[in-house]
């Protein structure tokens, strides 16, 4: 997929460019969590390459769950400030209703920056209102979408803007989508892992893909729920009952199931053993895939020429039980293959460990990666196509 993108603009000089970021981060006693701070980092080379070009930036974010609401605690004032002191340039906050600041827009320097109050707090951002986007497009001349993260969603900030303004992706947009298209069009050496909860997405996925890859590695809930449809008792594992005969229909011997498992009685537990796949009591819950599984996985992802990852394969709030996940991603630090990382809990796991910068590729977007991979139409791109 091609995109129009930022790049393709011939004169910036004075343009009112309307970003919009994902800068949805985690905060903590009022300031952006450590954690939050690589999302941050990864919207600066847009804003610095629109900045040197001597545009008018404006800034539009969103920040948690609002419902239409102004709620003091998802203010996007913290995030200015923390993403001023990463890009190393002054953000003037508009706290206001953004309609107050079309004159500000107006009278902005060359080369300046300002960021608007939480788009969410508008009601009608999350209906793809066009009435929202025409009123929003009067800060702009022009539309530059870097919301990776946010691309699978038809909010009016993301869609019903394109209709109004001259619409571009930015360089983190284009990044994304420049990676995660090498693993649509591979046919050969491609190796999927997937874990985490959301078993109704990357089940999906994994039909999909499973002509295109070699083999599809797989852990937490979604292996139980595999397990499961082909008779094995999960205990009190957490499984998805409605893709039971989904799962059924597609276990085939491209998708690779946990040979051994970590279980215990509770999540919160201290205690836990390894069994094998079928000796799992009924009081008992899957919280990590066993060692014996690590070593195949380990074997499979060895002769892969490009490798994607989304989703831990154990319980990821008890430490205790992301052993396995940590000991793959230290191998895939060293692999020769191409990796790439998506899903919020996988990336959290990769910056703690330090091995982002060993990783090929780390994608901003866990929802929007798996809507990609899986070939849905996605109309945000698609009005960014050129």
């Amino acid at each position: 997929m091609k995109l129009k993108t930022i790049k393709d603009i011939k004169n910036l000089k004075g343009k009112r460019v309307l970003l919009r970021l994902d800068l949805n981060v985690p905060l903590e006693k009022g300031k952006v969590d450590k954690d939050g701070t690589w999302r941050l980092q990864r919207s600066v080379p847009t804003i610095k390459y629109l900045l040197a070009k001597k545009a008018k930036v404006i800034i539009l974010a969103h920040l948690g769950r609002p419902g239409g609401k102004k709620i003091s605690d998802l203010s996007m004032l913290p995030v200015s400030q923390a993403l001023s002191k990463l890009a190393k340039e002054k953000i003037e906050f508009w706290a206001d209703d953004f309609e107050n600041y079309e004159s500000d827009s107006l009278e902005m320097e060359n080369a300046s920056v300002a960021m608007l109050e939480n788009i969410r707090f508008q009601p009608r951002e999350k209906k793809n209102c066009k009435r929202l986007a025409k009123r929003l497009a009067k800060l702009g001349d022009i539309y530059v979408n870097d919301a990776f993260g946010n691309v699978h969603r038809q909010d009016s900030s993301m869609h019903a803007i394109t209709e109004y303004l001259p619409s571009y992706a930015g360089l983190l947009l284009e990044d994304e989508i420049k990676h995660l298209s090498e693993v649509v069009k591979a046919k050969k050496g491609l190796i999927m892992m997937f874990g985490g909860v959301k078993v109704a997405t990357k089940i999906q996925l994994i039909k999909k893909l499973s002509t295109n890859a070699d083999h599809i590695l797989v852990g937490g809930p979604l292996a139980n729920t595999f397990l499961k449809s082909y008779g094995y008792n999960v205990g009190k594992s957490l499984y998805d009952k409605d893709y039971l005969d989904f799962a059924k229909k597609i276990l085939s011997n491209k998708i690779h199931l946990p040979v051994d498992l970590v279980v215990s009685t509770s999540m919160k537990s201290k205690k836990s053993r390894i069994i094998e796949v079928d000796e799992i009591e009924d009081d008992e819950m899957t919280l990590d895939i066993g060692p014996r599984t690590v070593e195949d996985y380990k074997r499979f992802l060895a002769k892969a020429k490009l490798i994607v990852w989304n989703g831990p394969l154990g319980y990821f709030e008890n430490p205790l039980y992301i052993k396995a996940s940590r000991d793959l991603l230290k191998f895939l630090a060293k692999a020769k293959a191409k990796v790439i990382i998506g899903g919020g809990e996988t990336v959290e796991l990769t910056r703690e460990l330090k091995l982002q910068n060993k990783i090929d590729f780390v994608s901003t977007g866990g929802g929007a990666m798996m809507t990609f991979l899986q070939g849905t139409k996605m109309p945000v791109l698609e009005r960014l196509r050129k």
